[in-house]
């Protein structure tokens, strides 16, 4: 135990900051994606179910966004439905979102909601609510969230 303490103190201190920084970033990161993928997980079961289709655009948008491998991705989606499942809010999910991500990237999140929502074709009233607390949550303006809808549903219109 002493051996290890001291060894512990030996470390030079930049060294430490350097391991640190490194580990709060990957551990930083870590958190953005989970939290995002609680939330698209969440955007695809407000309807009452969650079909493999949503799943599957779930999937390509996280490795679009992420540059996630397909391994990586399962795992994150199997680990992240069952917090899904368990959070009672999105409070907590949505503060991770507004603490690390800009006015741009935070747009392209609600955008990628609002593919999910838009997946079947159908926005029922429980999505549009869904999407109606996100942009309140993520601090979307009004003007900004009817721009990212629109766009959403004219794609899927094409």
């Amino acid at each position: 135990m002493i051996k290890f303490f001291k060894n512990l103190f030996k470390k030079s201190k930049s060294n430490q900051a350097e391991n640190s920084a490194e580990e709060i970033n990957n551990l930083e990161g870590k958190k953005i994606i989970e939290a995002v993928t609680v939330m698209l997980l969440r955007a695809s079961s407000i309807d009452g179910s969650k079909d493999e289709k949503e799943i599957i655009l779930i999937k390509k948008l996280l490795s679009e966004q992420f540059g996630l491998s397909n391994d990586e991705i399962d795992l994150l989606v199997l680990d992240c439905g069952k917090k899904e499942q368990e959070s009672t809010d999105l409070y907590k999910w949505s503060k991770i979102i507004n603490d690390n991500y800009s006015k741009e990237k935070k747009n392209i999140v609600f955008s990628m909601m609002c593919d999910i929502i838009n997946a079947d074709g159908v926005v029922d009233p429980f999505e549009s609510n869904f999407i109606r607390r996100l942009s309140g949550l993520l601090h979307i303006s009004d003007k900004d969230a009817g721009i990212i809808k629109k766009k959403i549903l004219k794609v899927k219109e094409v």
